[in-house]
């Protein structure tokens, strides 16, 4: 006796949930093209054409992911803190659309938890109407860059954070520029004194990590209410100064205009507020994910070889049963025809 075979992920198909989940880590994740994975395949003995992966990842997704996809929106809007992001992306050979042409890859995800969840989703374009649309009848903080249809989506129950990661990063730009630190401290860079003073906001909230959000809560309208609401006071009378045009300026109108969304963050007690979760952006979450993946890549790459194999070794021995039922057919066909 043995037991009945699981049903495959693809009915009718030899792929294994093993050999699936390494080709999409690897194309997803890993970044690798199809003809490489393709190669990599030949390397375990197993000849798998791009077109077969191409269609088995286009059928997993139909029949399974699309699901997983609809059921992490669903817990992710759960959440009452989310952050938002989105990137340009470059897709070939798309219907009725130039190569050339930039799409976005949108980003949704929680707040620092135990559990994250991220939640991308694909869309030509960079309309205010896709945020609009995913964030439809939720209400909780929203926490984003500079894209001003974030603060504008017409939902009274979103409240808006700024991220003070991206006003620091106009700033640290320009000291970068100049030559680092000692070479803008003697020019007495304005972008240098706005990064150290961020500086400061940071490492006075990384004290509270370990609080109950009550608790941070009190702790940032102590000690770190004073040094934003003194940050927004010397931007405000540092932008006229400034040259307009130049990037000190333009990296102080970006923290004066933006400064009320980052001071929201005092209203809130859960950690990690003052920045928009930059290390779930699709190129961060891919090193994030390569670390991991290459720590698995030896026991999976073994797993799957071994599905490989398993399977030719199953061709092979069906191939050698049924050519042995063909010779032993043919010998009772002739025996048959010797007896007439």
């Amino acid at each position: 006796m043995r037991a009945p075979q699981p049903e495959p992920p693809i009915p009718g198909s030899f792929a294994t949930p093993s050999l699936l989940a390494w080709i999409v880590n690897g194309k997803y994740v890993m970044s690798l093209p199809l003809y490489r994975i393709e190669t990599d395949l030949k390397a375990c003995g197993a000849t798998i054409s791009r077109q077969d992966m191409a269609n088995w990842m286009m059928n997993v997704h139909a029949r399974w992911l699309a699901k997983v996809h609809e059921r992490m929106k669903v817990e992710l809007l759960s959440h009452v803190r989310i952050h938002a992001d989105e990137t340009t992306v470059q897709v070939l050979k798309e219907p009725n659309r130039e190569a050339k042409k930039k799409s976005r890859m949108w980003l949704f995800c929680s707040a620092r938890c135990n559990v994250p969840v991220y939640v991308f989703e694909y869309h030509e374009t960079r309309r205010k109407g896709v945020a609009q649309e995913f964030l439809a009848g939720w209400s909780g903080t929203l926490t984003a860059n500079g894209y001003k249809p974030y603060f504008n989506l017409g939902n009274p129950n979103i409240a808006n954070t700024a991220c003070l990661v991206h006003v620091r990063r106009y700033f640290a730009q320009i000291v970068k520029i100049a030559g680092g630190d000692a070479k803008a401290a003697s020019a007495a860079s304005v972008a240098l004194e706005a990064r150290r003073r961020i500086d400061a906001m940071f490492k006075v909230d990384s004290k509270f990590d370990d609080m109950e959000p009550g608790g941070r809560k009190a702790a940032r309208d102590a000690e770190l209410r004073p040094l934003m609401e003194d940050f927004g006071g010397w931007a405000r009378a540092q932008l006229p100064l400034a040259s307009p045009k130049l990037a000190p300026h333009r990296a102080l109108q970006y923290a004066v205009e933006f400064w009320p969304y980052v001071m929201n963050v005092l209203e809130d007690g859960a950690p990690g507020a003052l920045e928009q979760r930059r290390r779930a952006g699709p190129a961060n979450l891919r090193r994030r994910a390569q670390e991991l993946a290459l720590q698995r890549c030896a026991t999976r790459r073994a797993g799957v070889c071994g599905d490989i194999q398993r399977h030719h070794h199953g061709q092979g021995q069906r191939a050698q049963s049924q050519a042995l039922r063909r010779v032993a057919a043919d010998r009772d066909a002739q025996r048959r025809r010797a007896h007439r």
